[in-house]
């Protein structure tokens, strides 16, 4: 009647809902990088600053952290940069002592 997994199936679809989902956040991160610079440049309202320490909290400093790069965006506030960098050298930690690396 039911088909019911296995705890390796289940660990499974647990760390690919993981990875999608850290892939999504980080991808939005990137992107909201570079919709604030566009706004920037043509003078519009802005993303608030909390937007983007909240995306790299809930697991996208990655794709914020790129998208300071990529857009030169917010890279002269040395405030700003600290915190998703601090962020994103403790998600690397996580992800290094998750995956054993």
């Amino acid at each position: 009647m039911f088909n019911l997994i296995n705890g390796k199936e289940l660990i499974g679809l647990i760390k690919e809902l993981v990875w999608g989902y850290l892939l999504l956040v980080n991808i939005s991160g990137f992107i909201l990088t570079g919709v604030d610079k566009a706004s920037a440049i043509r003078g519009e309202s802005r993303i608030p600053e909390k937007w983007f320490f909240t995306i790299s909290l809930l697991g996208g400093p990655f794709g914020v952290f790129l998208g300071m790069l990529v857009f030169h965006h917010k890279t002269r506030k040395a405030y700003f940069g600290f915190i998703v960098t601090l962020t994103l050298m403790l998600y690397i930690l996580v992800l290094i002592v998750l995956t054993g690396l």
